[in-house]
């Protein structure tokens, strides 16, 4: 070959090679636009991802190195409480996968809104990387690490489907019970927001592999759980098991059929579930075996992750309109039912103010017809609007009734602005005071009526005055009297309808929801069923005491309202005597 020859060929080699790097290069700018984490018609160094348009921040440097997705982040609540975190561009054409995820404090269930997170992005073993979408504040590990409802979206251009992650506080933290029971308002807000969740694919049960009995708490999160769906969710209800060592997990499979949980069932008749050994994101061993042992925990659990995947049947999606409404009568229902208590408990003590008089008139027959101005002590009963004190900062205000002066909802009205958002106003007017009355005269405020005695003095001529005046001064006594008993008949009726309707609001939330029974229902039941009993409705008594007999005799609602109880003495939110 030729000088010449030699040196064309040697040039054109060079123009080859340049026009090659700039072809790639163009080629790195187009997948960096398609938000693709991994790109098959490309080949280079597995070693090296290739980053989305929004980059990803790095959080941690090492063999994974822990990057941070960017997501635009929303409100969907006036407190802060309901979260939407959105990673990538919506898709409206592509089916979306809805998930729910609840779980004890600790039980895993970041790793495993992570795990699903990489599994969408096509993240390989060896690619050394980790994609976290969440995000968390260091905190003692007893303490959930987030106190909000975050609904995490997930787009990826290449992906057949997108996938929306319901991620719930931890229960069950040293926080205690005040923050387990936010769960269900927040769910509410959620499901029914413009930019919430109308539909759900399965509600995951987060449960950690080695548990071989439910403790008190976890009966409680399932209890509280359940509650608030309706009868309709049970096939979507599933266990996502956590830090597996890739066995049969038959020691937490026992104790979710001993607590009789209502689930999804495959062919063996065993809760459908799924294994996870939540260890991706650790730290590469140098060690051949153990590197070799952690890509097998790897490809399990992305073998896992593909089974759950495909259980997301679309023919097996539930609507939320039912869960919506279980969530809205139950919200409806524990105002309604404290509501009533304090009016039953004024009507109580006003039947005990006018027993105590007509008493003293019996005894004191005589004396009053001879004295003009006999005096009688009796303990009064006053209604007093009182500032809230001492309450968390979701029981500090109250939407109240100014017409009939009634606490409407009075525990847990926190994320409402004004009364006329309240969950307990329909169609503008008052589900719960005694008048039904409008919006507009309802007001919400850091104060809330109480009950009070006070012990008085006063004479029976004044307390003629309370009354009509006898049209002749000689029967002025059996006409106090008459209408004494009229006005106890009186109490007795309204204390009767009272306890109609708290029989009826019980009796509705039974026929709609999954697990009517659930531990605060419970609480409920204690204290109405002995005023029902003495009110002499005996089939009532029946139907109540077989739905109390047949929940306490689950282990589970046992074990829930051992931890609830231990929660609401320390609370001291309900009522005394209660």
């Amino acid at each position: 070959m030729c000088v010449i020859c030699s040196y064309v060929k040697f040039k054109n080699c060079q123009i080859l090679r340049k026009l090659l790097n700039c072809f790639v290069q163009i080629r790195l700018v187009k997948v960096f636009c398609e938000v693709d984490t991994f790109s098959p018609t490309i080949t280079m160094d597995s070693r090296q991802p290739i980053l989305p348009p929004h980059k990803p921040t790095l959080i941690h440097e090492g063999s994974p190195k822990r990057y941070r997705l960017y997501t635009v982040k929303k409100v969907l609540d006036d407190n802060g409480k309901v979260r939407k975190w959105t990673y990538g561009m919506k898709d409206s054409s592509k089916p979306n996968k809805i998930v729910l995820l609840v779980g004890e404090t600790g039980a895993g269930k970041t790793t495993l809104i992570n795990s699903m997170v990489n599994y969408l992005l096509k993240v390989k073993f060896e690619n050394e990387i980790w994609y976290e979408i969440t995000e968390e504040e260091a905190r003692d590990q007893s303490e959930s690490q987030t106190s909000e409802i975050t609904m995490y979206e997930v787009f990826r251009v290449k992906s057949p489907i997108s996938l929306t992650i319901i991620d719930t506080p931890g229960y069950g933290d040293t926080r205690g019970l005040d923050k387990d029971l936010e769960v269900a308002e927040n769910l509410a807000t959620l499901f029914q927001s413009n930019d919430g969740v109308r539909e759900v694919d399965a509600v995951c049960f987060v449960i950690q592999a080695s548990k071989n009995r439910l403790s008190d708490r976890q009966h409680y999160i399932f209890s509280s759980v359940l509650s608030l769906f309706g009868k309709d969710i049970v096939n979507n209800i599933v266990f996502l098991i956590t830090h597996s060592d890739g066995l049969p997990p038959k020691n937490v499979l026992g104790a979710i059929n001993k607590a009789k949980i209502p689930c999804r069932r495959d062919k063996s008749g065993q809760p459908v579930h799924f294994l996870f050994n939540n260890r991706q994101a650790d730290a590469r061993q140098n060690e051949r075996r153990y590197l070799r042992a952690q890509r097998d925990a790897w490809e399990d659990s992305v073998e896992e992750m593909k089974k759950f995947f495909q259980s997301l049947h679309e023919k097996n999606r539930r609507s939320l309109e039912l869960t919506s409404d279980v969530l809205m009568q139950r919200i409806q229902f524990e105002a309604s039912i404290c509501n009533l208590q304090l009016r039953i408990q004024e009507m109580e003590q006003k039947m005990a103010e006018k027993l105590q008089i007509q008493e003293a008139m019996v005894q004191n027959k005589e004396k009053i017809e001879e004295c003009t101005n006999f005096t009688i002590n009796f303990k009064k009963t006053v209604k007093l609007k009182v500032p809230i004190e001492s309450a968390s900062w979701k029981h500090r205000k109250a939407t109240t009734c100014t017409v009939c002066e009634e606490n409407c909802h009075e525990f847990g009205c926190w994320w409402a602005s004004d009364p006329s958002k309240c969950e307990i106003i329909k169609n503008g007017y008052c589900t719960v005071c005694t008048g039904k009355c409008h919006q507009s005269k309802h007001v919400k405020e850091n104060k809330k009526y109480i009950i009070k005695n006070s012990t008085i003095k006063i004479e029976f001529d004044n307390l003629i005055k309370e009354y009509e005046k006898a049209e002749e001064e000689s029967r002025k006594f059996s006409v106090i009297k008459d209408r004494l008993d009229r006005d106890l008949q009186d109490i007795e009726d309204q204390k009767s309808i009272l306890l109609f309707n708290a029989y009826r609001t019980i009796k509705n939330l039974s026929q709609i929801a999954l697990k009517p029974d659930s531990a605060l229902t419970l609480q409920h039941l204690d204290f109405f069923i002995p005023r029902v009993k003495e009110a002499g409705k005996e089939e009532w008594v029946r139907e109540l005491e077989e739905m109390r007999r047949k929940a306490v005799e689950e282990e589970a609602n046992k074990d829930t309202l051992s931890y609830l109880q231990a929660g609401l003495a320390k609370l001291d939110i309900f009522f005394s005597g209660q």
